[in-house]
């Protein structure tokens, strides 16, 4: 089942606000893709710095191995490239050591027993025993888990707060040696951190982007909402137009007065036994009331003559079905198209009225059921009031014989359909409460019910028996 606009309306700014939290997530995932490779990646690089420091090692155990050097002479050499000569304290004046790893990259080594090797500050100490989580972690992790890298928390001997550390460690087994290399994590992904703020960017100018696209959309369904009050009144005013028109035709002929109401009156109780809704026996009581406001513009001298007329005059009078169609548009041009097929229904109603099932009739001449059936309907309920209401030149028919009029019309005049819901829901008590339903102050009123019928309008004039 479709949704309704009020409801589509209702629901956009929740789609709208949906999207950058859906755009968050996809984004999250990718950040967190690209930054497993990023690590991936960062980690295969120290990896390979720890080549050529492998590959120096292994050059130097390949003189030990000859027996140009002691392990112990080889030992000392490579503590000197990679840390720096000894300082008097025991320290190592890493700045001066031969082998650059890079800003903020620092070598280490240690061996099984967890003594460090190669160390700027810490050389010939046991990891177990020193006072920082950093030589417990690697213990733990490479020696006992056997990790190749690894991520931890490093507390500075000055008391500064804790670094985390990333780090590769490799072994070399000719000395008994760990080999390894570290970096501060934000150092490792200070290039990673540029596209990190892109991100940010990127997801807070999404909802940016989302808050004016609410904040517009509210804006234009306001603009909307006034639009349709607009709409809603204008359309109101036109049915207080077309009430007033209704009022002022009513009151130009006091024999016809009440003919429109009690049309529309027949055709809603003829509609109900033919099995319509509410909405639709409504339309077609408002079509019923304005059926006959063609008649609106025409003279006095024609519409309320006493005799017979003439043909040209006849001719006039046939006009207004479709001038009445013609005035109805004109003034239902601002309603909402919601509004649409209620009024088509109208219209058709407005403009068939005097259409003849045989297709004799007027303006167009449609013949059976190509008579669109609420005017099938108008037709047998302008007819029958028409036979029923006096005028200035006779009496209007009883209730029994205006019945035998419409069963020898049947098929000819009338819809053989309609005629029988007519006969099944039309009764003398029905008859009887048509004439007694108010006038013109009924038109004014905007609700009704079965019994108490709110609206009213036109006359009919009438030229060898036919109804107008």
């Amino acid at each position: 089942m479709p949704l309704k606009f009020a409801t589509q309306t209702r629901l956009y700014p929740w789609f709208l606000m949906l999207l950058p939290i859906l755009f968050t997530c996809v984004v999250y995932l990718g950040y967190s893709q690209a930054r497993l490779q990023y690590y991936t990646n960062g980690v295969q690089a120290m990896d390979r710095q720890l080549d050529t420091v492998f590959q120096i090692l292994s050059l130097v155990n390949a003189r030990v191995e000859e027996g140009s050097l002691t392990i112990t002479e080889a030992e000392e050499r490579m503590k000197e490239f990679f840390a720096g000569p000894k300082r008097p304290d025991g320290t190592r004046d890493s700045s001066a050591a031969r082998l650059t790893m890079g800003e903020g990259v620092s070598l280490f080594a240690f061996n099984s027993q967890g003594i460090l090797t190669i160390h700027a500050d810490w050389e010939g100490q046991n990891l177990n025993t020193l006072p920082t989580p950093e030589g417990h972690h690697l213990i733990r992790e490479v020696l006992n888990e056997g990790k190749h890298h690894l991520s931890f928390q490093w507390q500075p001997p000055d008391g500064a707060s804790p670094e985390s550390r990333i780090s590769v460690v490799r072994y070399f087994p000719q000395w008994d040696w760990y080999v390894g290399i570290v970096t501060s994590e934000e150092r490792f992904y200070q290039q990673f951190s540029i596209f990190k703020a892109m991100l940010i960017m990127l997801v807070a100018g999404n909802y940016l982007i989302t808050a004016i696209l609410i904040y517009l959309t509210q804006r234009q369904e306001k603009l909307l909402l006034n639009s349709k009050r607009r709409g809603e009144q204008l359309a109101e005013a036109n049915q207080s137009i077309l009430k007033s028109l209704a009022v002022a035709l009513e009151e130009r002929d006091a024999y016809t007065s009440g003919h429109s109401q009690r049309v529309a009156y027949y055709m809603r109780v003829i509609g109900k036994q033919m099995g319509m809704d509410e909405a639709m026996l409504d339309t077609v009581y408002t079509g019923g009331l304005l059926h006959d406001i063609g008649k609106i513009g025409i003279e006095d001298s024609i519409l309320l003559k006493p005799g017979r007329l003439t043909d040209e005059e006849y001719e006039i009078i046939k006009a207004h079905p479709v001038r009445g169609e013609a005035l109805l548009r004109k003034l239902f041009v601002q309603a909402g198209t919601q509004d649409s097929e209620q009024i088509e229904t109208i219209l058709v109603i407005t403009r068939h009225h005097h259409e003849r099932f045989d297709g004799k009739g007027y303006p167009d001449g449609l013949k059976g059921h190509d008579i669109p059936l609420v005017a099938r309907i108008s037709a047998v309920a302008d007819a029958f009031d028409a036979m029923t209401s006096s005028r200035a030149y006779r009496k209007g028919l009883s209730f029994s014989k205006a019945c035998d009029e419409i069963i020898r019309n049947t098929g000819t005049q009338f819809c053989p359909q309609v005629v029988d819901a007519f006969f099944q829901s039309v009764t003398e008590e029905t008859f009887y409460h048509a004439h007694h339903i108010s006038r013109a102050n009924q038109l004014l009123l905007d609700r009704f019910d079965d019994r108490e019928i709110a609206l009213a309008q036109p006359s009919y004039h009438r030229k060898s028996g036919i109804p107008l």
